[in-house]
């Protein structure tokens, strides 16, 4: 199980809204003041995420929690969304381009229409079936309240 600490930042019932800082490696990098990727991801990328999750626990606007995604869940989705369609992608490619050089097309440039199509709809049902069908394994959960009287000094 990954842990990240959040903030409440709503409470409506069992639904908790709960907000985690971003964090980067650009933070611990010795290169970022030089670097242009660490400057673009300071200036575009957003600085905390909000999840929305039901919990039984009682919970306060401004409390630290613990929120926890399941690492299962992570590997496999990030297979799902990285490796199958750059399978599908290679697959479409070999096969367009073996057709299209037997009819007369020898560009590679034409094998890319017909393998990008084949890597969108693999994306397109890869989400859909990550959406609908595995929801609760790639849900966050909220593992408990952050224990404020270890930070203090």
């Amino acid at each position: 199980m990954i842990r990240e600490t959040a903030t409440v930042v709503a409470v409506n019932g069992d639904t908790v809204t709960v907000e985690a800082a971003i964090k980067s490696t650009c933070n611990a990098c010795q290169a970022q003041s030089d670097c242009g990727t660490g400057v673009i991801s300071r200036a575009l990328a957003p600085k905390t995420q909000q999840l929305t999750l039901r919990t039984p626990m009682p919970v306060r606007v401004g409390q630290e929690v613990i929120v926890g995604i399941p690492e299962a869940g992570i590997l496999s989705a990030s297979a799902w969304l990285y490796l199958l369609p750059l399978i599908a992608f290679i697959g479409a490619y070999s096969v367009s381009i073996s057709l299209l050089s037997s009819n007369g097309f020898t560009h590679e440039l034409w094998a890319m229409l017909p393998s990008g199509l084949v890597t969108f709809f693999t994306y397109k049902l890869i989400a859909y079936k990550l959406r609908r069908v595995e929801r609760t394994k790639y849900q966050p959960v909220l593992l408990g309240q952050q224990d404020n009287s270890a930070v203090e000094h």
